[in-house]
């Protein structure tokens, strides 16, 4: 492309130069002949005179036909020079961008922790070597994320039904079983059936989520939806002596009060379950601009910073035993992310470790 352009261009300019010099020929001859012939009869010269004008008018058409020649000589050398120089240029140009392209090819879903190698300059390449790193840094989490909830998933779901077909192997093996241990088995099996549903209803919610959100918004007033969490909770509340203080005075959020109240309900469950003994849960709301922004927070053990990027990860235990002993199924958090997000909000958590944990939730006015 780029010689057929210097090509149009080098046969423009040459087309223009001869059409220009035929002009001036033209114009010096017909002028040279008529101030001859103007001569001729002014001195009366014989006839023959006028042969001198054909004479001299043959060097100038010669010196027209060289100039066209040479014209068209140098519009090929400067377009073969030029279009040599083109692609040459063009090549050396081009090579960071072939170099990038057969590296991109070479990467697939087995090594996306792979990264093409920074580039040197600061142009155009360099910027989309960049953009496509942090594409494949951003598919790798991705990637490891699904992997990490397969196996998660599959584990959660494994347990409970391990532990019905052990106690169902125990009994059909045991010819002397009683009905005290008939009754013993079938409240486990209860109880691991109870597991499972509720971890199937939990990832029914987290991927209907999205949807559901859009439906039945309302306003709601924090202050008593906070007071009828507590209600729910006041037992478990009770037996571990924690107390909570409710600041939100008349704020209010839109949204579909069904999802508003299973955060909530999610964060002050957790933060029942992992403050100390006698411990106290504060929770806080304040306006800002067109939002709201609410944090549940507990004076527990905290988390640690290598567990908080991914405590909003389905099945994710930074406890794992001591999770499972306190009948969670590792979605409460990620049903939170899920449905804050539907709601249009944003959900953050902070701890340092030692000293409690704050979620910290804003929602729309």
């Amino acid at each position: 492309m780029t010689a057929l352009v210097l090509t149009a261009c080098s046969i423009t300019l040459t087309a223009a130069s001869i059409i220009n010099a035929d002009r001036a020929f033209v114009s010096l001859i017909e002028r040279g002949s008529a101030m001859e012939m103007v001569g001729a009869v002014a001195d009366e010269q014989p006839k023959n005179s006028g042969a001198a004008t054909g004479v001299e008018a043959v060097p100038a058409q010669e010196a027209k036909q060289q100039f066209s020649l040479s014209s068209i000589l140098f519009c090929v050398c400067v377009t073969a020079t030029g279009t040599i120089a083109a692609y040459l240029l063009a090549g050396k140009v081009l090579r960071p961008l072939h170099e990038l392209t057969d590296a991109v090819e070479a990467v697939d879903e087995k090594n996306l922790s792979y990264r093409l190698p920074a580039a040197v300059s600061n142009d155009e390449v360099g910027k989309l070597t960049k953009d496509f790193n942090g594409m494949l840094r951003r598919l790798d989490d991705a990637f490891l994320r699904q992997k990490r909830f397969t196996a998660n998933a599959a584990h959660e779901l494994k347990t409970p039904l391990a532990t019905m077909k052990t106690g169902a192997q125990v009994l059909k093996a045991d010819s002397s079983a009683s009905l005290t241990d008939y009754q013993d088995h079938a409240e486990k099996m209860l109880y691991s059936v109870d597991r499972l549903s509720r971890i199937v209803d939990d990832l029914l919610l987290l991927a209907s989520a999205g949807d559901s959100a859009s439906h039945d918004k309302e306003e709601v007033m924090l202050e008593p939806l906070f007071e009828a969490i507590q209600s729910e909770l006041v037992f478990q509340m009770g037996e571990r002596c924690i107390t909570c203080t409710a600041a939100c005075g008349e704020l209010t959020v839109t949204g579909n009060p069904a999802f508003l109240y299973r955060i909530f309900f999610n964060l002050m469950e957790n933060a029942c379950k992992y403050g100390h003994d006698g411990g106290h849960i504060w929770i806080e709301a304040a306006r800002q601009e067109n939002r709201v922004s609410v944090s549940v927070k507990d004076d527990g053990p905290g988390i640690s910073s290598e567990h908080l990027p991914y405590i909003f990860d389905a099945f994710y235990r930074v406890d794992k035993s001591r999770s499972r002993e306190m009948g969670g199924s590792g979605l409460g958090l990620s049903l939170v992310k899920t449905m804050v997000d539907a709601e249009g909000g944003g959900i953050i958590v902070q701890s340092d470790g030692t000293n409690g944990t704050s979620f910290v939730v804003t929602l729309p006015v």
